[in-house]
C-alpha cells in the first residue's frame, strides 16, 4: 500500500503502532482543528497529548487479558489542516478517511473537534452510504447552524447525517445517542421524536442497551462518533464544554470493548480531548487507555 505524503508522524506514534500501514488492520489517524470551538478552544492539541500519555500504558490489558499484537494498527500521524477553513478542513479529513476506507482498513480518528466528524462522514458515505452512527455526546450538536454558521462543532451530527442521508423518519433508525444531557428545548424535542436517547446509569446496563442496539443494527456497518464531554467532567475535565451528570470512566472504558465485539464497526473517532483545561493529564490518559482497549477489542 502506498503511504500518502499527508500520513506522517511529527509528535511520535500511539504505543504498539506498526512501523508502516501495509499490513495493519486498523489507521490512527490525528485531525488537530478546532476554528468553530464556541467555548474554550484547543482540541487540537489533543491528539498529540494522547499519544504522549499512551507511553504511561502497558500495551497489554488486564481487563482484557489481552495485549496489542505487532502489526495490527498504524499511527498515520496527524493531517495538516488549515485551521482557519473549516470547508478545506473537512474536505482533507474526507479524503484521508476514503483511502484508508479504500484500503480495506478501519480509521480511528483523533480529535480536534466535534466538526471533523463531518468529515469522516462523508469519508465513510462514499464506501458505505447505509451506514449507521452511534453518537456518544453530552449534547445534541443537531444544529442546522450556529451563529449562521452551518459548519460548526454544534452542527456536528447534522453535518453527519446529511452526510449519511439519514432523515428523521428513518425505519430502522440509523442514528442512535448515548449520554446527552445538554441543549436548546428545538434539539430535544426533535431528538425524542426521531432518535432513540440511551443514558446508562451503570456498566451492567450499558452492556445491556448496547446488546440489545446490536440486535436492531444487525448486518449493519457502524460509525461511532465518541465527544470526550460525554464522560462526567469529574472523569475527564479536559474539554472545552464539560457538563455535569455524565457516564464515568468505567463505562467509558467498557465501551471501548464493547464496541468491536457487538457492532460491525467502519470507523471510530474520540473527539474534544482539550489538553490545556486538563489537570494532570486525567483526561489525556483516560482517552489514551480507551483508545489502547478499543485497539485490542479490535483484535478479533
Amino acid at each position: 500500500m502506498d503511504i500518502p505524503h499527508i500520513w506522517h508522524g511529527p509528535f511520535g506514534q500511539f504505543i504498539g503502532s506498526a512501523s508502516d500501514a501495509t499490513d495493519a488492520d486498523v489507521v490512527v489517524l490525528g485531525a488537530p482543528f478546532d476554528s468553530t470551538t464556541c467555548f474554550r478552544p484547543g482540541t487540537r492539541l489533543g491528539p498529540k497529548e494522547i499519544r504522549y500519555y499512551s507511553y504511561n500504558l502497558e500495551e497489554y490489558s488486564i481487563e482484557q487479558d489481552r495485549e496489542l499484537e505487532e502489526g495490527f494498527f498504524y499511527d498515520a500521524g496527524d493531517l495538516e489542516l488549515p485551521f482557519g477553513s473549516a470547508a478545506r478542513s473537512l474536505d482533507m479529513i474526507e479524503e484521508a478517511i476514503a483511502s484508508i476506507l479504500e484500503a480495506k482498513k478501519i480509521p480511528v480518528v483523533l480529535g480536534g473537534e466535534h466538526l471533523v466528524s463531518g468529515g469522516v462522514a462523508r469519508g465513510i458515505a462514499r464506501y458505505y452510504p447505509d451506514a449507521v452512527i452511534l453518537h456518544i455526546d453530552a449534547h445534541y450538536d443537531l444544529r442546522v447552524d450556529y451563529m449562521g454558521e452551518e459548519l460548526s462543532h454544534a452542527t456536528a451530527l447534522n453535518v453527519c447525517r446529511n452526510a449519511l442521508q439519514i432523515g428523521a423518519e428513518e425505519e430502522p433508525v440509523r442514528h442512535v445517542q448515548m449520554g446527552i444531557r445538554s441543549g436548546p428545548k428545538s434539539e430535544a424535542m426533535f431528538a425524542r421524536q426521531y432518535i432513540p436517547q440511551l443514558f446508562p446509569e451503570t456498566v451492567d446496563k450499558l452492556r445491556e442497551e448496547i446488546q440489545s442496539l446490536a440486535k436492531t443494527w444487525e448486518g449493519k456497518k457502524v460509525y461511532c462518533t465518541f465527544d470526550i464531554d460525554a464522560i462526567d467532567p469529574a472523569y475527564a475535565p479536559g474539554t472545552g464544554t464539560p457538563e455535569a451528570g455524565g457516564l464515568s470512566s468505567r463505562q467509558a472504558l467498557e465501551l471501548m470493548r464493547l464496541l468491536p465485539e457487538y457492532f460491525d464497526l467502519v470507523a471510530v473517532d474520540l473527539v474534544e480531548t482539550n489538553p490545556t483545561l486538563d489537570n494532570s493529564g486525567i483526561t489525556c490518559s483516560l482517552v489514551a487507555k480507551m483508545l489502547r482497549e478499543l485497539l485490542i477489542a479490535m483484535q478479533k
